[in-house]
């Protein structure tokens, strides 16, 4: 019994696991807004593209404070083609937004480029 219920456990961790940092472009998103929303640089930094990290890291408090203006997220939406994906989130404040990633090493990224 020990031995199903740790198999278990272990099934139920890697499935969260891959739900996130990456995993998906939709858990990629999540994670993104949460660690722009606590100011973390470093969680950023794990589903950022390095461009976008530097990018957020000159922003820091002020995108922290936007983040808290959009609210929750109601919906989100996701195209992928091939290494790119985009998320379309529409926020509980009724803002609509659009994240652009990319895949790096198997993992998917949000990618913030300003000369688009």
């Amino acid at each position: 019994m020990k031995k199903l219920s740790f198999a278990l456990a272990l099934i139920i961790v890697l499935l969260i696991a891959g739900c996130s940092a990456g995993g998906s472009p939709k858990g990629a998103v999540q994670d993104f807004i949460k660690a722009v929303e606590k100011n973390d640089m470093e969680a950023l930094a794990k589903v950022s593209t390095q461009e976008t990290a530097q990018l957020m890291a000159m922003f820091g408090e002020k995108a922290q404070g936007t983040a808290k203006e959009f609210g929750k997220i109601k919906s989100m939406t996701e195209k992928i083609d091939g290494d790119k994906a985009v998320v379309n989130v529409v926020f509980d404040n009724g803002e609509n937004s659009d994240f652009h990633l990319v895949k790096e090493d198997g993992k998917w990224k949000v990618s913030i480029n300003m000369n688009k």
